[in-house]
């Protein structure tokens, strides 16, 4: 994605969940761009705040005292929040809830980056920001967080991802892919699943694009020309020069899943690159450069290749 920036400002953002899979690429991209970066998160990071405690969460924003809040922090297994929907509360709608308290009550001026999800899209896409359909309670919640986040000056991005973690602990669906059919395991893939997600790349350039501009609103972020699971398996497989045998093409009817999926999650994301002047990259080129990093880090070819 390539955009027109200015010269980054050097205030100081807060970015919540920094040790998890969207701040380990996040963290180091705006520090590069020149930000006072302090980051929060369980372990390894600058400051560790339990944001689910109303209290706790006031006094350590009066501590970092920053002018961007990006909240990365976030229950997102959909399955576990299907199973508990007050853990689903309290990781997605009660944090934000907090969050914007603190940004309301003391800090007006403070500009609140919110990360949420494709998830709450279903049926025939791409879907512009208003067709909001929710099948499963990780969509409702999140949902529910835009709706405590817009009570502030914020930026509410949903989105979807894929390409290498540099987080020890989470993967995403392109590690999985890869290091499964590179040892040679078998693993299916769904062709009634439609989305359009934007690499770990793409999603940082966007958010910190977001902290430069601080455009209040609702925006989609993803890639162009969104594809299937299945298809995007077998591109990513045939880009990395992977074989393909151990992939089969499947439904979610195939597997036990605690919650419902979304069949079309594709975004229609005009209204971010209107807002923000940039034009979102072709899925496919998006996967194309993530590449680049797979073969960088020696992901090995599967037998037979």
């Amino acid at each position: 994605m390539k955009n027109s920036t200015d010269t980054p400002r050097t205030d100081r953002v807060l970015v919540t969940g920094a040790t998890g899979l969207v701040g380990c690429t996040l963290v180091p991209h705006l520090r590069r761009a020149g930000y006072d970066v302090v980051a929060s998160g369980r372990s390894g990071a600058d400051v560790s705040i339990d944001l689910t405690l109303r209290v706790p969460t006031l006094r350590a924003l009066d501590e970092v005292r920053p002018d961007v809040v990006v909240n990365l922090a976030a229950n997102t297994s959909v399955d576990g929040c299907e199973r508990e929907p007050h853990q689903a509360f309290m990781g997605n709608v009660h944090v934000v809830e907090n969050i914007a308290e603190w940004i309301r009550s003391r800090a007006p001026a403070t500009h609140l980056i919110q990360i949420s999800t494709d998830q709450v899209y279903d049926g025939p896409g791409p879907h512009p920001e208003g067709t909001v359909c929710i099948v499963n309670t990780y969509a409702f919640s999140k949902y529910a967080g835009e709706l405590a986040a817009a009570n502030v000056d914020a930026t509410i991005l949903r989105t979807n991802l894929f390409g290498r973690s540099r987080c020890a602990h989470r993967t995403t669906i392109s590690d999985w892919i890869a290091r499964s059919i590179s040892a040679g395991d078998s693993i299916t893939v769904f062709e009634d699943v439609l989305f359009s997600p934007v690499s770990l790349e793409g999603l940082a350039q966007a958010i910190t694009l977001a902290v430069e501009r601080r455009t209040p609103g609702l925006f989609n972020v993803g890639a162009r020309e969104g594809m299937s699971k299945a298809e995007f398996a077998f591109a990513l497989a045939a880009t990395l020069e992977l074989s393909t045998e151990g992939i089969r093409v499947g439904t979610t009817q195939d597997v036990s899943l605690v919650a419902r999926r979304p069949s079309d999650m594709r975004m229609d994301c005009a209204r971010f690159e209107e807002a923000f002047g940039v034009r979102m990259p072709a899925l496919r080129d998006e996967i194309e450069a993530v590449v680049e990093e797979y073969v960088e880090h020696s992901i090995p070819r599967a037998p037979g290749t």
